[in-house]
């Protein structure tokens, strides 16, 4: 018999259900026992012997904890129809969640706050973030695409001002990996965390099992005798029902010191 006869056949099913399984160090029966289905079925769908129906992959997907991406991957795999949408901000069916971030974003004035998408990249900013950024690295820069992460992470932008640098950096790469292990079928994600890992002096901090990212981020900038502390914070959108909104973070930033929230307010009077 050729090899191409013996060949296991492609599972793309059980091959995505067993990595995602074994990342959150559950056993087959755990995942069996929580999505109300014998440990023998799953087995059978992870190897290929048998098929899971639409309702059993939507299930073990919640009980999994996966990303409404990874959910629409693993249904499209079973050869099933995606069920959640990916629609542009500004598309009139996200009309309510624009409204909302806008809202987030004038009432955090005079403070920074930014809304980033999957990759970092800045999709909108309030008016003292811009000033900030206008501030630094001058107007022109507002011109050009934004990312959240390469904006403190290259020397070409806000890195030369952070005086805590290391430490933020690290803070940083660390979130950027958890993140990027969460989604390991996004190919485009994967990619910018490539690209941060070679800007110059970038380096992954050591993988501890178990840490989680820092819930509240301290960045210090200095322009000369102009001394700014922040202490940033990642906000989301509850649980919507649509990829992109699932996926966009709101990024606060508060004064970290009196000194600070006066200087904010006095760029926001000037």
């Amino acid at each position: 018999m050729s090899s191409s006869a013996t060949r296991a056949k492609p599972n793309p099913v059980g091959d995505l259900l067993r990595g995602w399984r074994q990342r959150r160090a559950m056993s087959q029966g755990d995942l069996a026992n929580e999505a109300g289905m014998s440990a023998r079925h799953l087995s059978y769908v992870e190897t290929g012997k048998a098929e899971a129906s639409r309702d059993a992959l939507m299930t073990l997907a919640a009980v999994l904890g996966l990303s409404l991406r990874d959910r629409n991957a693993l249904l499209e795999a079973g050869g099933f129809a995606r069920v959640y949408g990916e629609r542009d901000l500004s598309a009139p069916e996200a009309a309510g969640a624009k409204h909302a971030i806008d809202l987030l974003l004038t009432r955090h004035e005079p403070f920074p706050a930014i809304v980033t998408d999957r990759r970092w990249n800045i999709v909108q900013a309030n008016n003292a973030a811009q000033r900030l950024i206008a501030m630094l690295l001058g107007a022109e820069r507002l011109s050009r695409p934004l990312n959240h992460m390469k904006l403190f992470l290259s020397p070409n932008d806000l890195r030369p001002f952070v005086e805590n640098w290391p430490r933020l950096a690290a803070a940083l790469m660390n979130r950027a990996r958890h993140e990027a292990m969460a989604a390991p079928l996004d190919l485009s994600l994967q990619s910018t965390l490539r690209e941060l890992t070679r800007l110059p002096g970038v380096a992954m901090p050591e993988l501890v099992e178990g840490e989680e990212p820092a819930p509240l981020c301290e960045v210090r900038l200095r322009a000369g005798e102009v001394a700014l502390g922040l202490i940033g914070t990642v906000l989301t959108l509850g649980t919507p029902l649509d990829v992109t909104l699932q996926e966009l973070r709101v990024e606060m930033f508060m004064p970290a010191d009196a000194a600070s929230e006066a200087l904010l307010t006095k760029l926001a009077a000037s």
